[in-house]
């Protein structure tokens, strides 16, 4: 068994475009990574589901790189972080497939060792950005604009059903009457400029609807780099001429941020690297994203409500939505200290909605185990049992604003 620390993320769900976008490039180089060792490079949440992706393919990964020397000589479960330098001296028995988002850098640091493109690494882009650009500009006529993460566009690992919750919406509310802004660990600072931008260079909707992920409001969620999206954030400013100054000043904020790689939830203290175990760590993901004490001068609260006060200002109706949340396994790993503090906080952001004169629609404990994505699943994100459930509620609640 590899030693070290288990960096492994319990990743149960899949970005659908990630998995046609891998299928694609593997298939079509069948040969190649039949022929070499696999190496992916980014020990990160993408570079997990790229393994759980290869699996799923019938492809066997070998190894994982990356930049963070925190996390080079632990593991993802069984396959070992090896240091940059070591894939350097397996180039001519190894492809390198690059799982980060906006690797343009890993890119370059791949080519100046040497290593062709679509020959010894591949970097696999989903489009997701310009897809959501492209709803962005959209004029349409649309009525309901809705924002936010994962769990609106991702899907199960386990699925055969592959239309996420965004699809499903807009197929039974209508095309044109709706649209889905969504991108995995966005938070209410880029929803609030996002927002901004539409309500006043695109179309300004008649309602509103904003995921209120729990995750989001952590002590530092907000600052991770796969939270940024830096490069979108650019995408939505250039594509409105960089007239909002706001919008403008926040890219600048996005690529710093994306810049400290080494800010992670796995790497930023040596007393959750203390607390991590040999097996899954959902222990400590469950209590860093529910059970923590949601504080007021969090940036993504102060920024909810800048979200509260631009609806009002506009006479947008606007309602958050909190997504389920596995109960039944928190409980099993906490028991009812989990309620105790995880309704702490649906309270505090109820609190919150009230004071802006907006709701909240709670949906905590719609599902069991067995409408999530995985019956052991830390994040909010269902399968497709779980998304028509999902899916009803939402547009029980959207019809009944009027």
């Amino acid at each position: 068994m590899t030693q070290g620390n288990n960096f492994a993320w319990p990743v149960t769900t899949l970005c659908k475009f990630d998995y046609y976008a891998l299928k694609k490039v593997v298939e079509e180089n069948d040969s190649k990574f039949r022929a070499k060792k696999i190496i992916i490079m980014g020990a990160g949440i993408r570079g997990i589901a790229f393994s759980l992706l290869m699996a799923k393919l019938g492809y066997g990964v070998t190894a994982f790189t990356d930049n963070n020397e925190v996390k080079v000589g632990g593991r993802i479960n069984e396959l070992p972080i090896l240091a940059f330098d070591e894939i350097r001296k397996m180039k001519d028995e190894c492809i390198v497939l690059i799982s980060v988002e906006n690797g343009i850098a890993l890119k370059k640091q791949l080519e100046e060792e040497g290593f062709a493109e679509n020959e010894d690494y591949f970097y696999v882009e989903n489009h997701l950005y310009e897809r959501y650009l492209e709803e962005f500009l959209r004029k349409d006529g649309f009525e309901t604009l809705i924002m936010g993460d994962c769990g609106i566009t991702d899907i199960s690992k386990e699925d055969s059903e592959f239309a996420n919750l965004g699809e499903m919406l807009k197929k039974d509310m209508g095309e044109k009457k709706i649209k889905v802004l969504a991108v995995h660990a966005m938070g209410m600072r880029a929803y609030y400029h996002i927002l901004s931008a539409q309500v006043h260079y695109i179309t300004k909707p008649r309602k509103v609807v904003i995921m209120a992920n729990f995750e989001t409001f952590t002590g530092t969620q907000h600052m991770l780099p796969r939270s940024q999206h830096a490069k979108l954030i650019e995408m939505v400013s250039d594509s409105i001429h960089n007239r909002d100054e706001a919008l403008l000043e926040y890219v600048g904020v996005t690529r710093e941020r994306f810049e400290q790689f080494k800010v992670d939830y796995f790497t930023s203290s040596q007393d959750t690297l203390n607390k991590m175990t040999s097996g899954r760590n959902d222990r400590i993901v469950i209590r860093m994203n529910y059970m923590y004490d949601l504080r007021e001068d969090n940036e993504n609260i102060q920024y909810m409500k800048k979200i509260i006060s631009l609806c009002g200002e506009n006479g947008i109706k606007l309602f958050f939505f909190i997504p389920p949340v596995n109960y039944q396994y928190a409980k099993e790993l906490y028991g009812d200290k989990f309620f105790e503090l995880y309704e702490k906080n649906v309270e505090k952001l109820k609190n919150i909605a009230a004071e802006g004169e907006c709701s909240v629609l709670d949906l905590s404990y719609l599902l069991g185990s067995c409408q999530f994505a995985d019956v052991h699943t830390i994040d909010e994100t269902t399968n497709y049992e779980g998304r028509i459930l999902v899916k009803a509620q939402l547009i029980q609640q959207i019809n009944s604003m009027g």
